[in-house]
């Protein structure tokens, strides 16, 4: 995600495009991932299921550069990481940079 967060604004929407393109063998990792974080089965993750989803994988990151990260993944600003929105910021950059997703 700090990858994604540097990114410039045509490179989030590229990514989104791809994101949204992916197969489901290609994203089920990510997949599981954030249904792991939505600990209140809405489909999104607040702030606080992805500190607390961060910290159980062993991250150590201070709160506001967790704050940052969430703010960057959250496209549409809305407070919240949608599907596409997470798919998007944590794929893996060898995947986006395959010519046939480009």
């Amino acid at each position: 995600m700090k990858q994604f967060r540097a990114m410039n604004k045509l490179k989030k929407v590229a990514l989104k495009v791809i994101a949204e393109n992916l197969s489901e063998e290609e994203i089920i990792g990510l997949k599981e991932m954030l249904k792991s974080m939505d600990t209140d089965d809405s489909g999104t993750i607040t702030f606080e299921e992805y500190k607390t989803g961060l910290s159980k994988r062993g991250s150590k990151l201070p709160e506001s550069e967790v704050r940052q990260l969430m703010e960057a993944a959250d496209v549409d600003g809305n407070g919240t990481i949608d599907y596409i929105e997470f798919i998007t910021a944590t794929m893996h950059v060898n995947r986006m940079e395959r010519e046939d997703h480009l």
